[in-house]
């Protein structure tokens, strides 16, 4: 019994040490200063008109820099400090608008397809590689909402800047 107890403990503490390990690295991007986010779209840098279907790009945008907010990224707008985070977005001008599709389908709407996202930090933090988001969804014609990739893209920005440990995000489609 005080031996299973002792273990439960011990297990306990090292998690919550690992946990806040992270946090406590200041050589981490954008953990000790906020990083600017900037978001370049692939039309000529203005994002796409709301979708009747998939949202708004603003949802996408700002559910990502809260995102990243809540997993202990520090943000704010625009790319004026020492260190940056760009998201270029490629979007996706041909979606598929009914949520089952039939004869004469309407491919009338838009959502986000990819991004590739960079981060340029000052010298001696940790380097992040570029990192490259293709949300999938386990049917083929479905899409990714607008705020479904935000919060897809962010989480795995954190997976990759916290050397890719644990489980890797995944995109919640529908």
């Amino acid at each position: 019994m005080r031996i299973e107890l002792s273990v439960g403990l011990a297990v306990a503490g090292v998690i919550l040490l690992s946990r806040g390990a992270p946090a406590q690295d200041s050589t981490l991007a954008c953990r000790d200063t906020p990083c600017g986010v900037i978001f370049e779209w692939g039309n000529g840098n203005s994002p796409p008109d709301p979708d009747r279907r998939y949202g708004a790009p603003s949802d996408m945008e700002s559910l990502f820099i809260s995102r990243l907010q809540e997993l202990g990224i520090r943000t704010t707008r625009g790319g004026d400090g020492a260190a940056s985070i760009t998201v270029r977005l490629t979007p996706l001008n041909r979606a598929i608008c009914e949520s089952m599709s039939g004869t004469n389908t309407d491919y009338s709407c838009h959502t986000v397809d990819r991004a590739a996202i960079t981060v340029r930090q000052e010298e001696g933090a940790k380097q992040v590689p570029r990192i490259d988001v293709i949300a999938r969804c386990s049917d083929p014609k479905v899409s990714i909402t607008f705020a479904q990739f935000g919060r897809y893209a962010a989480e795995m920005l954190a997976y990759t800047m916290a050397g890719s440990k644990g489980s890797r995000p995944s995109a919640k489609c529908g």
